[in-house]
Protein backbone atom coordinates (compact mmCIF):
# COMPACT_ATOMS: atom_id res chain seq x y z
CA UNK A 1 0.00 0.00 0.00
CA UNK A 2 1.19 3.17 -0.71
CA UNK A 3 1.92 5.96 1.20
CA UNK A 4 -0.53 8.06 -0.47
CA UNK A 5 -3.16 5.94 0.34
CA UNK A 6 -2.02 5.25 3.86
CA UNK A 7 -3.07 9.00 4.36
CA UNK A 8 -6.05 8.69 2.62
CA UNK A 9 -7.37 5.83 5.15
CA UNK A 10 -5.88 7.64 7.97
CA UNK A 11 -7.80 11.07 6.98
CA UNK A 12 -10.84 8.84 6.29
CA UNK A 13 -10.36 7.38 9.63
CA UNK A 14 -10.08 10.66 11.96
CA UNK A 15 -13.55 12.33 9.79
CA UNK A 16 -15.40 8.98 10.26
CA UNK A 17 -14.21 9.04 13.90
CA UNK A 18 -15.10 12.99 14.21
CA UNK A 19 -18.78 12.04 12.63
CA UNK A 20 -19.64 9.67 15.18
CA UNK A 21 -18.47 11.16 17.84
CA UNK A 22 -20.34 14.36 16.96
CA UNK A 23 -23.56 12.21 16.33
CA UNK A 24 -22.88 10.80 20.25
CA UNK A 25 -22.70 13.76 21.85
CA UNK A 26 -25.66 14.93 19.79
CA UNK A 27 -27.73 12.01 21.21
CA UNK A 28 -26.79 13.81 24.70
CA UNK A 29 -28.68 17.07 24.07
CA UNK A 30 -26.43 19.81 25.25
CA UNK A 31 -28.13 22.44 25.52
CA UNK A 32 -28.00 24.60 22.28
CA UNK A 33 -26.44 28.08 22.72
CA UNK A 34 -28.10 31.32 20.88
CA UNK A 35 -26.74 31.23 17.55
CA UNK A 36 -25.10 35.13 18.54
CA UNK A 37 -23.26 33.64 21.43
CA UNK A 38 -22.08 30.05 18.79
CA UNK A 39 -21.00 32.95 16.19
CA UNK A 40 -19.02 35.17 18.30
CA UNK A 41 -16.70 31.95 19.52
CA UNK A 42 -16.16 31.07 16.24
CA UNK A 43 -15.44 34.43 15.12
CA UNK A 44 -13.28 34.80 18.12
CA UNK A 45 -11.60 31.56 17.54
CA UNK A 46 -11.10 32.50 13.46
CA UNK A 47 -9.39 35.69 14.95
CA UNK A 48 -6.64 34.27 16.90
CA UNK A 49 -5.84 31.88 13.81
CA UNK A 50 -5.39 34.88 11.54
CA UNK A 51 -3.13 36.26 14.12
CA UNK A 52 -1.01 33.14 14.21
CA UNK A 53 2.80 32.97 14.81
CA UNK A 54 5.44 31.45 12.67
CA UNK A 55 7.41 29.35 15.24
CA UNK A 56 10.75 26.94 14.11
CA UNK A 57 10.65 23.80 12.15
CA UNK A 58 8.25 25.88 9.93
CA UNK A 59 5.21 25.76 12.22
CA UNK A 60 2.80 28.28 13.29
CA UNK A 61 1.36 28.54 16.82
CA UNK A 62 -2.42 30.06 17.94
CA UNK A 63 -4.20 30.42 20.80
CA UNK A 64 -7.41 29.36 18.85
CA UNK A 65 -7.47 26.18 20.82
CA UNK A 66 -8.17 28.51 24.38
CA UNK A 67 -11.96 29.45 22.77
CA UNK A 68 -12.42 25.79 21.39
CA UNK A 69 -12.06 24.80 24.55
CA UNK A 70 -13.97 27.04 26.39
CA UNK A 71 -16.94 26.70 24.30
CA UNK A 72 -17.14 22.67 25.28
CA UNK A 73 -16.65 23.71 28.93
CA UNK A 74 -19.47 26.22 28.75
CA UNK A 75 -21.79 24.59 25.77
CA UNK A 76 -20.97 20.79 26.39
CA UNK A 77 -18.81 18.88 23.29
CA UNK A 78 -21.14 18.62 20.76
CA UNK A 79 -21.41 22.33 20.54
CA UNK A 80 -17.77 22.90 21.18
CA UNK A 81 -16.69 21.15 18.58
CA UNK A 82 -18.63 22.61 16.50
CA UNK A 83 -16.90 26.27 17.11
CA UNK A 84 -13.35 24.29 16.89
CA UNK A 85 -14.40 23.00 13.54
CA UNK A 86 -16.25 25.83 12.33
CA UNK A 87 -13.82 28.58 13.02
CA UNK A 88 -11.12 26.27 11.60
CA UNK A 89 -13.39 26.08 8.19
CA UNK A 90 -13.43 29.09 8.18
CA UNK A 91 -9.41 29.78 8.52
CA UNK A 92 -9.20 27.11 5.98
CA UNK A 93 -11.60 29.05 3.21
CA UNK A 94 -9.91 32.48 4.03
CA UNK A 95 -6.58 31.05 2.80
CA UNK A 96 -7.60 28.74 -0.02
CA UNK A 97 -5.94 25.63 1.65
CA UNK A 98 -5.70 22.24 -0.23
CA UNK A 99 -8.87 20.00 -0.07
CA UNK A 100 -6.96 17.62 2.42
CA UNK A 101 -6.31 19.96 4.68
CA UNK A 102 -10.06 21.67 4.55
CA UNK A 103 -11.38 18.64 5.82
CA UNK A 104 -8.55 16.83 8.30
CA UNK A 105 -7.77 20.01 10.23
CA UNK A 106 -11.92 20.93 11.60
CA UNK A 107 -12.39 17.00 11.92
CA UNK A 108 -8.87 16.63 14.15
CA UNK A 109 -9.87 19.64 16.18
CA UNK A 110 -13.22 18.99 16.23
CA UNK A 111 -12.67 15.32 17.23
CA UNK A 112 -10.26 16.84 20.44
CA UNK A 113 -12.75 18.63 21.85
CA UNK A 114 -15.97 15.84 21.71
CA UNK A 115 -13.25 13.01 22.93
CA UNK A 116 -12.02 15.40 25.60
CA UNK A 117 -15.48 16.52 26.63
CA UNK A 118 -16.27 12.82 26.65
CA UNK A 119 -13.56 11.72 29.40
CA UNK A 120 -14.21 14.85 30.92
CA UNK A 121 -18.16 13.85 31.44
CA UNK A 122 -17.73 9.56 31.97
CA UNK A 123 -14.93 10.99 35.00
CA UNK A 124 -17.61 13.30 36.66
CA UNK A 125 -17.45 16.52 35.40
CA UNK A 126 -19.79 18.64 36.20
CA UNK A 127 -21.94 20.66 33.60
CA UNK A 128 -21.58 23.78 33.70
CA UNK A 129 -18.75 22.71 36.29
CA UNK A 130 -18.48 24.38 39.86
CA UNK A 131 -16.11 26.96 38.82
CA UNK A 132 -18.46 28.56 37.15
CA UNK A 133 -21.10 28.86 40.11
CA UNK A 134 -21.61 32.58 40.89
CA UNK A 135 -24.70 31.96 42.95
CA UNK A 136 -24.98 30.51 46.54
CA UNK A 137 -22.31 28.71 48.50
CA UNK A 138 -19.98 26.30 45.75
CA UNK A 139 -19.47 23.06 47.28
CA UNK A 140 -15.33 22.98 47.62
CA UNK A 141 -15.03 19.51 47.37
CA UNK A 142 -17.12 19.88 43.61
CA UNK A 143 -14.41 22.78 42.99
CA UNK A 144 -11.39 20.79 43.45
CA UNK A 145 -12.98 17.64 41.10
CA UNK A 146 -14.10 20.10 38.43
CA UNK A 147 -10.28 21.88 38.32
CA UNK A 148 -8.94 18.41 38.64
CA UNK A 149 -11.00 17.13 35.97
CA UNK A 150 -10.31 20.31 33.69
CA UNK A 151 -6.96 19.32 33.54
CA UNK A 152 -7.75 15.85 32.45
CA UNK A 153 -10.01 17.63 29.50
CA UNK A 154 -7.13 19.77 28.71
CA UNK A 155 -4.59 16.48 28.42
CA UNK A 156 -7.04 14.34 26.32
CA UNK A 157 -7.85 17.62 23.69
CA UNK A 158 -4.18 18.09 23.36
CA UNK A 159 -2.96 14.02 23.56
CA UNK A 160 -5.80 13.27 20.67
CA UNK A 161 -4.81 16.48 19.16
CA UNK A 162 -0.92 16.31 18.39
CA UNK A 163 -1.56 11.98 18.14
CA UNK A 164 -3.75 12.65 14.73
CA UNK A 165 -1.45 15.16 13.65
CA UNK A 166 1.48 13.72 14.22
CA UNK A 167 0.28 10.74 12.19
CA UNK A 168 -1.03 12.48 8.83
CA UNK A 169 2.25 14.10 8.76
CA UNK A 170 4.12 10.70 9.57
CA UNK A 171 2.08 9.45 6.29
CA UNK A 172 2.77 12.55 4.44
CA UNK A 173 5.93 12.37 4.88
CA UNK A 174 6.87 8.77 4.89
CA UNK A 175 9.20 9.74 8.07
CA UNK A 176 8.95 8.08 11.67
CA UNK A 177 5.86 8.77 13.66
CA UNK A 178 8.06 9.25 16.94
CA UNK A 179 10.44 11.47 15.42
CA UNK A 180 7.63 14.13 14.58
CA UNK A 181 5.82 13.84 17.87
CA UNK A 182 8.98 14.67 19.39
CA UNK A 183 9.99 17.05 17.36
CA UNK A 184 6.67 19.09 17.12
CA UNK A 185 5.13 18.43 19.97
CA UNK A 186 7.53 17.24 22.79
CA UNK A 187 9.36 20.72 23.45
CA UNK A 188 6.33 23.16 23.76
CA UNK A 189 3.34 20.32 25.15
CA UNK A 190 3.76 21.80 28.63
CA UNK A 191 3.78 25.32 26.95
CA UNK A 192 0.21 24.34 25.79
CA UNK A 193 -1.33 22.58 28.88
CA UNK A 194 -0.40 25.46 30.67
CA UNK A 195 -2.00 28.19 28.33
CA UNK A 196 -4.98 25.98 28.12
CA UNK A 197 -6.17 27.27 31.88
CA UNK A 198 -6.87 30.44 30.16
CA UNK A 199 -9.70 28.47 28.93
CA UNK A 200 -11.20 28.52 32.70
CA UNK A 201 -10.79 32.62 32.34
CA UNK A 202 -12.68 32.72 29.01
CA UNK A 203 -15.29 30.43 30.47
CA UNK A 204 -15.60 32.59 33.64
CA UNK A 205 -15.44 35.74 32.39
CA UNK A 206 -18.31 34.60 29.65
CA UNK A 207 -20.44 33.73 32.56
CA UNK A 208 -19.82 36.24 34.99
CA UNK A 209 -20.21 39.25 32.27
CA UNK A 210 -24.03 37.60 31.03
CA UNK A 211 -24.81 37.51 34.87
CA UNK A 212 -23.79 40.20 36.28
CA UNK A 213 -24.06 42.80 33.09
CA UNK A 214 -26.32 40.91 30.74
CA UNK A 215 -23.02 41.00 27.87
CA UNK A 216 -23.33 37.32 27.09
CA UNK A 217 -20.86 37.16 24.42
CA UNK A 218 -19.80 40.56 24.40
CA UNK A 219 -17.68 39.34 27.39
CA UNK A 220 -15.82 37.48 24.83
CA UNK A 221 -14.20 40.99 23.67
CA UNK A 222 -12.95 41.38 27.08
CA UNK A 223 -10.51 38.75 26.80
CA UNK A 224 -9.99 38.71 23.46
CA UNK A 225 -7.44 41.81 23.82
CA UNK A 226 -5.50 40.11 26.59
CA UNK A 227 -5.16 36.48 24.57
CA UNK A 228 -3.95 38.60 21.21
CA UNK A 229 -1.45 40.73 23.97
CA UNK A 230 -0.35 37.14 24.97
CA UNK A 231 0.04 36.02 21.36
CA UNK A 232 2.26 39.31 20.22
CA UNK A 233 4.76 38.29 22.90
CA UNK A 234 5.39 34.87 22.45
CA UNK A 235 5.22 35.88 18.86
CA UNK A 236 8.09 38.58 19.62
CA UNK A 237 9.91 35.52 21.35
CA UNK A 238 9.93 33.30 18.45
CA UNK A 239 11.18 36.02 16.45
CA UNK A 240 13.87 36.58 18.11
CA UNK A 241 14.14 32.69 18.44
CA UNK A 242 14.25 32.66 14.40
CA UNK A 243 16.11 36.01 13.69
CA UNK A 244 19.16 34.07 16.15
CA UNK A 245 19.17 30.62 13.93
CA UNK A 246 18.66 32.65 10.91
CA UNK A 247 21.94 34.49 11.93
CA UNK A 248 23.49 31.09 12.90
CA UNK A 249 22.81 29.56 8.92
CA UNK A 250 24.23 32.72 7.38
CA UNK A 251 27.35 32.03 9.78
CA UNK A 252 27.43 28.46 7.93
CA UNK A 253 27.45 29.63 4.85
CA UNK A 254 30.27 32.17 5.12
CA UNK A 255 32.20 28.95 6.16
CA UNK A 256 31.25 27.05 3.78
CA UNK A 257 31.33 29.23 0.92
CA UNK A 258 34.94 28.98 1.69
CA UNK A 259 35.07 25.05 0.65
CA UNK A 260 32.48 24.64 -2.34
CA UNK A 261 32.39 20.89 -1.45
CA UNK A 262 31.32 20.91 1.57
CA UNK A 263 28.17 22.98 0.81
CA UNK A 264 25.33 22.16 3.12
CA UNK A 265 27.63 20.02 5.18
CA UNK A 266 26.58 21.92 8.63
CA UNK A 267 23.06 21.63 7.89
CA UNK A 268 23.12 17.87 6.87
CA UNK A 269 25.56 16.83 9.73
CA UNK A 270 23.06 19.43 12.06
CA UNK A 271 19.85 16.75 10.69
CA UNK A 272 21.50 13.54 11.37
CA UNK A 273 22.87 14.33 15.22
CA UNK A 274 19.35 15.38 15.79
CA UNK A 275 17.83 11.91 14.36
CA UNK A 276 20.29 10.48 16.35
CA UNK A 277 19.38 12.09 19.46
CA UNK A 278 15.95 11.91 18.89
CA UNK A 279 16.84 8.08 18.54
CA UNK A 280 17.73 8.22 21.64
CA UNK A 281 15.18 9.34 23.49
CA UNK A 282 16.78 12.40 24.73
CA UNK A 283 15.22 15.89 26.05
CA UNK A 284 13.72 17.89 23.62
CA UNK A 285 16.20 20.83 25.14
CA UNK A 286 19.70 18.27 24.19
CA UNK A 287 17.79 17.21 21.65
CA UNK A 288 17.80 21.36 20.25
CA UNK A 289 21.51 21.94 22.00
CA UNK A 290 23.25 18.65 19.69
CA UNK A 291 21.22 20.39 17.04
CA UNK A 292 22.88 23.52 17.28
CA UNK A 293 25.94 22.28 18.38
CA UNK A 294 26.04 20.35 14.92
CA UNK A 295 25.42 23.24 12.81
CA UNK A 296 28.20 25.20 14.47
CA UNK A 297 30.50 22.13 14.50
CA UNK A 298 33.16 23.69 12.32
CA UNK A 299 32.48 27.42 12.50
CA UNK A 300 36.47 27.77 13.28
CA UNK A 301 37.03 27.56 9.60
CA UNK A 302 35.52 30.95 9.09
CA UNK A 303 39.47 32.18 10.30
CA UNK A 304 41.30 33.05 7.63
CA UNK A 305 44.13 30.93 8.31
CA UNK A 306 41.70 28.18 6.99
CA UNK A 307 40.92 29.50 3.39
CA UNK A 308 44.14 28.32 1.80
CA UNK A 309 43.87 25.11 3.38
CA UNK A 310 39.93 24.68 2.57
CA UNK A 311 40.09 25.24 -1.19
CA UNK A 312 43.49 22.93 -1.78
CA UNK A 313 43.36 20.25 -3.71
CA UNK A 314 45.92 17.76 -3.16
CA UNK A 315 46.25 16.59 0.41
CA UNK A 316 47.54 18.41 3.12
CA UNK A 317 50.97 18.10 4.54
CA UNK A 318 51.78 17.54 8.11
CA UNK A 319 52.16 21.12 9.19
CA UNK A 320 48.64 21.76 7.56
CA UNK A 321 46.80 18.80 8.77
CA UNK A 322 48.01 20.08 12.61
CA UNK A 323 46.91 23.50 11.67
CA UNK A 324 43.41 22.44 9.93
CA UNK A 325 43.23 20.04 13.28
CA UNK A 326 43.01 23.36 15.40
CA UNK A 327 40.28 24.49 13.81
CA UNK A 328 37.77 22.65 16.78
CA UNK A 329 39.28 24.60 19.28
CA UNK A 330 38.25 27.92 17.47
CA UNK A 331 34.92 27.04 16.69
CA UNK A 332 34.52 26.39 20.35
CA UNK A 333 35.92 29.62 21.62
CA UNK A 334 33.68 31.46 18.58
CA UNK A 335 31.34 29.10 19.93
CA UNK A 336 31.24 30.47 23.43
CA UNK A 337 31.22 34.22 23.30
CA UNK A 338 27.27 33.37 22.91
CA UNK A 339 26.64 33.25 26.52
CA UNK A 340 23.66 30.34 25.97
CA UNK A 341 25.99 28.27 23.95
CA UNK A 342 28.85 28.02 26.73
CA UNK A 343 28.86 24.40 28.20
CA UNK A 344 27.02 21.40 26.62
CA UNK A 345 27.06 23.42 23.55
CA UNK A 346 30.76 24.80 23.41
CA UNK A 347 31.71 21.27 24.85
CA UNK A 348 30.31 19.05 22.02
CA UNK A 349 32.05 21.55 19.29
CA UNK A 350 35.85 21.39 21.11
CA UNK A 351 35.85 17.71 20.94
CA UNK A 352 33.87 16.73 17.62
CA UNK A 353 37.12 15.33 16.83
CA UNK A 354 37.93 13.01 19.84
CA UNK A 355 38.24 9.03 19.15
CA UNK A 356 35.79 6.84 21.31
CA UNK A 357 39.67 5.19 21.60
CA UNK A 358 41.50 8.13 22.69
CA UNK A 359 43.90 8.32 19.46
CA UNK A 360 41.64 12.05 18.58
CA UNK A 361 42.12 15.56 19.34
CA UNK A 362 42.31 18.32 20.23
CA UNK A 363 43.01 16.20 23.94
CA UNK A 364 42.16 12.71 23.09
CA UNK A 365 39.76 12.10 25.52
CA UNK A 366 38.24 8.45 25.36
CA UNK A 367 35.01 6.72 25.71
CA UNK A 368 32.19 8.23 27.67
CA UNK A 369 34.64 10.98 28.91
CA UNK A 370 34.01 12.82 25.10
CA UNK A 371 30.69 14.81 25.57
CA UNK A 372 27.85 12.85 23.94
CA UNK A 373 27.08 15.23 21.57
CA UNK A 374 30.43 15.24 20.33
CA UNK A 375 30.36 11.42 19.64
CA UNK A 376 26.87 12.15 18.33
CA UNK A 377 28.54 15.22 15.77
CA UNK A 378 31.71 12.92 14.74
CA UNK A 379 29.56 10.05 13.52
CA UNK A 380 27.12 12.26 11.68
CA UNK A 381 29.93 14.37 10.81
CA UNK A 382 32.14 10.84 9.17
CA UNK A 383 28.52 9.98 7.45
CA UNK A 384 27.95 12.96 5.56
CA UNK A 385 31.63 12.75 4.68
CA UNK A 386 30.69 9.14 3.17
CA UNK A 387 27.72 10.23 1.57
CA UNK A 388 28.47 13.32 -0.10
CA UNK A 389 30.38 13.77 -3.71
CA UNK A 390 34.05 14.92 -3.64
CA UNK A 391 36.34 15.15 -6.95
CA UNK A 392 37.97 12.25 -6.03
CA UNK A 393 34.99 9.78 -5.80
CA UNK A 394 31.41 9.40 -5.29
CA UNK A 395 29.32 9.47 -2.36
CA UNK A 396 29.32 5.81 -1.38
CA UNK A 397 26.31 3.27 -1.16
CA UNK A 398 24.55 2.66 2.42
CA UNK A 399 25.79 -0.79 2.83
CA UNK A 400 29.40 0.32 2.45
CA UNK A 401 28.79 2.83 4.57
CA UNK A 402 27.30 0.54 7.02
CA UNK A 403 30.07 -1.56 6.78
CA UNK A 404 32.19 1.58 7.51
CA UNK A 405 30.76 2.33 10.72
CA UNK A 406 30.93 -1.52 11.49
CA UNK A 407 34.51 -1.54 10.73
CA UNK A 408 35.57 1.39 13.06
CA UNK A 409 32.73 0.57 16.07
CA UNK A 410 34.96 0.81 18.99
CA UNK A 411 37.73 2.53 17.55
CA UNK A 412 36.58 5.82 16.31
CA UNK A 413 32.90 5.87 16.93
CA UNK A 414 31.00 4.84 20.30
CA UNK A 415 29.55 1.12 20.07
CA UNK A 416 26.24 2.10 21.32
CA UNK A 417 25.92 5.02 18.47
CA UNK A 418 26.86 2.52 15.58
CA UNK A 419 24.06 0.09 16.82
CA UNK A 420 21.72 3.08 17.00
CA UNK A 421 22.50 4.23 13.73
CA UNK A 422 22.57 0.91 12.09
CA UNK A 423 18.91 0.31 13.20
CA UNK A 424 17.51 3.13 12.46
CA UNK A 425 14.79 3.65 9.71
CA UNK A 426 15.13 7.49 9.69
CA UNK A 427 18.81 7.81 9.82
CA UNK A 428 19.20 5.47 7.00
CA UNK A 429 17.04 7.27 4.74
CA UNK A 430 18.81 10.07 5.61
CA UNK A 431 22.06 8.18 4.17
CA UNK A 432 19.76 6.82 1.21
CA UNK A 433 19.58 10.82 0.32
CA UNK A 434 16.60 12.16 1.81
CA UNK A 435 16.32 15.95 2.14
CA UNK A 436 17.83 17.35 5.65
CA UNK A 437 16.11 20.46 5.47
CA UNK A 438 12.41 19.10 4.69
CA UNK A 439 10.87 20.32 7.63
CA UNK A 440 11.64 23.59 6.70
CA UNK A 441 9.48 23.15 3.66
CA UNK A 442 5.96 22.33 5.42
CA UNK A 443 5.46 19.45 6.61
CA UNK A 444 5.73 19.98 10.25
CA UNK A 445 1.68 20.90 12.01
CA UNK A 446 1.50 24.52 13.40
CA UNK A 447 1.12 24.48 17.65
CA UNK A 448 -2.74 24.76 17.66
CA UNK A 449 -2.20 21.85 15.53
CA UNK A 450 -3.45 22.19 12.21
CA UNK A 451 -1.53 19.79 9.80
CA UNK A 452 0.15 21.43 6.53
CA UNK A 453 1.66 17.96 4.75
CA UNK A 454 2.88 18.68 0.86
CA UNK A 455 0.71 19.03 -1.73
CA UNK A 456 2.48 15.88 -3.19
CA UNK A 457 0.23 13.67 -0.73
CA UNK A 458 -3.09 12.67 -1.73
CA UNK A 459 -5.75 14.36 -3.60
CA UNK A 460 -3.31 16.71 -6.23
CA UNK A 461 -4.24 20.26 -4.83
CA UNK A 462 -2.11 23.37 -5.08
CA UNK A 463 -1.10 25.00 -1.66
CA UNK A 464 -2.33 28.04 -0.32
Amino acid sequence: MTQARKLQLFVTAVLLAATLAGAGAWLMHSPSPGIWELSSFILVAFLLDQSSTKLRVAATGSTSFVIHMAAGILFGGFWGAVVAAGSTLLTGLSARAPAAKMLFNPAQRGLSVLLAMGVYSALGGGMPPAYLQLVGKVDTGALQVDLLLFFAYAVVYFAVNTLTVSGAIALSTNRAFRDVWNLNTRGVLAYDLGASAIALFVSYLYVWTAHSWGLGSFGLLLVFIPIVVVRHVYGLYHQLQDSGQELLQVMVKAIEARDPYTSGHSLRVSEFSRTVALELGLSAKDVESIETAALLHDVGKIHEEFAPLLRKDSRLTEEETALMQTHSTKSADLVGIITKFQGFIQDSVRHHHERWDGQGYPTGLNGKNIPLGSRIILISDTIDAMTTDRPYRKRLSLDIVIAELQKCKGTQFDPELVDVVISSVGIRRLIVGANPSADSQGWAPNRSKKVAWPSSAFWKTKRA
